[in-house]
């Protein structure tokens, strides 16, 4: 996927991430499935990223790949005058490094130096966003969960009701290097919540 050109846009339109998922199905993005919406004013919505930190993203290289890829997102963002948080889990523990503020502009220094390794906290890493998303809910909020799903907490976290948040499962499982049987934990919260949508590294 060629993310760089997620950002390019003119008219100051916006991309619509949920429609534009719908779009591409199981196909790789491509531009053609991106679906824009028009901005009413300056942009009143919040995307939330929760970055996996775990021992399982250092060793298959997705926690590289996952930190490129959040800077050029948090860019995009910038760019659009859009709404961000930022929260790093794993070695069970969650931390926003970033609360609910305007993009920054340089980012680098904030993501490149991310340590990472232990477990994968996701239940309690979704839960601490759906708290974030519930107390600026004045803003219309997406959750950007990437991470390579392989945690215990899926099993659990499919059981429960869909929490009705837009969200994004970035896959980063698919990138992995060694030869781990797949979990396939993204795959099985997209099943399990039908308002969520996968979006596959």
């Amino acid at each position: 996927m060629a993310t760089t050109s997620l950002a390019a846009r003119s008219g100051g339109a916006q991309i619509d991430w949920p429609a534009s998922l719908r779009a591409r199905q199981a196909l790789p993005l491509a531009a053609e499935h991106l679906r824009w919406r028009q901005p009413q004013g300056r942009s009143s919505s919040q995307h939330l990223f929760l970055l996996d930190c775990s021992a399982s993203m250092v060793e298959s290289c997705a926690f590289a790949r996952a930190k490129g890829l959040l800077l050029q997102w948090l860019r995009w963002a910038y760019l659009r005058r859009e709404c961000v948080a930022l929260l790093c889990f794993g070695a069970g523990q969650t931390h926003w490094l970033l609360q609910p503020t305007r993009a920054p502009r340089w980012n680098a220094e904030l993501i490149e130096p991310l340590p990472g390794g232990g477990g994968t906290p996701l239940a309690a890493a979704l839960r601490t966003g759906w708290d974030m998303a519930a107390r600026h809910g004045q803003r219309p909020s997406c959750l950007w969960v990437i991470s390579d799903f392989r945690s215990p907490d899926v099993l659990q976290l499919e059981r429960q009701a869909d929490p009705g948040l837009s969200q994004i499962w970035v896959d980063c499982e698919s990138v992995s290097a060694n030869s781990l049987k797949p979990f396939e934990g993204a795959e099985r919260l997209s099943q399990a919540w039908p308002a969520s949508f996968r979006l596959t590294l």
